[in-house]
């Protein structure tokens, strides 16, 4: 992942409103949101089919979500140097099982981010939104504030270019549902931001290749790196969080405004391994 737009107010109907962008090397296998892990019942989120982890997920039981995004290292290395013992796919999973086992705890209690390459691990619900940033040598747990904020792979960053032409207009158009349980639809729910994304998929992308043909400020990226290898966002979700009620859409197709889909994620068929 590396673009998470929040919308936080605890005093609104509708207190968390997400905007996930996730931007990966095209060839890389990937299964679409769902019940993916037996051992975890109640969670739903994209499965990396390489890793088994996650870029986002929910828990619906806890009405609870948590997004993880690449880092920055402190030392000045590319994100993707250097060799780690664990997936950080798996942290998303990890800090929803936490907190559903312990409602306010940390949920990095008992991990050692040493094992992890950097990253950036947000943990929301209705009440707070907290970001968890680990560079390789520190790691920083700090609140978002009220109002509408862009997380990137600079962490909780107000300067990043897309932070700058962005967030202004997904603030001004901040969806807020008057009874998240009854809405229906992409729209009723999300309002304007689903064409946002549509527009900022027609502008130029923002790139990371080799060459400096991209717009930094854009929001949906793609970068042919030559070979065959192409890096781009190749998906975006939706969230909604109220008190009581998770509401979740997904599209692979950012550009076509009607290629969003709604995702249930009502509890699993799955049944909860017995105990040993």
């Amino acid at each position: 992942m590396c673009t998470v737009i929040v919308g936080f107010d605890p005093g609104a109907d509708t207190p968390l409103v997400i905007a996930a962008l996730r931007d990966e090397m095209v060839s890389r296998p990937w299964d679409r949101p769902a019940h993916h892990w037996p051992d975890r019942p109640d969670l739903v989120g994209g499965r990396d089919r390489l890793a088994g982890g996650t870029w986002l997920a929910v828990d619906p039981v806890h009405v609870r979500a948590s997004a993880l995004l690449n880092g920055w290292p402190w030392d000045g290395r590319m994100p993707w140097e250097g060799t780690y013992p664990a997936s950080r796919g798996e942290l998303p999973l990890r800090a929803l099982a936490q907190s559903g086992r312990n409602p306010g705890r940390d949920p990095l209690h008992g991990e050692d981010p040493t094992l992890y390459a950097p990253f950036h691990l947000l943990d929301a619900d209705a009440h707070r939104v907290n970001l968890h940033s680990w560079d390789g040598r520190c790691l920083d747990t700090r609140p978002l504030p009220v109002g509408v904020s862009m997380v990137v792979n600079t962490g909780l960053d107000p300067d990043d270019p897309r932070a700058v032409r962005h967030t202004p207009g997904f603030a001004r158009t901040r969806p807020d549902p008057a009874d998240l349980a009854r809405a229906r639809g992409i729209a009723e729910v999300w309002g304007e931001w689903p064409r946002l994304i549509t527009e900022a998929a027609g502008s130029a992308p923002r790139s990371a290749g080799p060459d400096e043909s991209g717009d930094p400020t854009g929001l949906i990226a793609r970068a042919d790196l030559g070979g065959g290898r192409v890096w781009a966002t190749g998906s975006v979700t939706l969230l909604a969080l109220d008190r009581e009620t998770v509401r979740y859409a997904f599209t692979d197709t950012p550009a076509d405004p009607g290629a969003w889909r709604m995702v249930d994620p009502s509890p699993s068929p799955y049944s909860p391994p017995s105990p040993s």
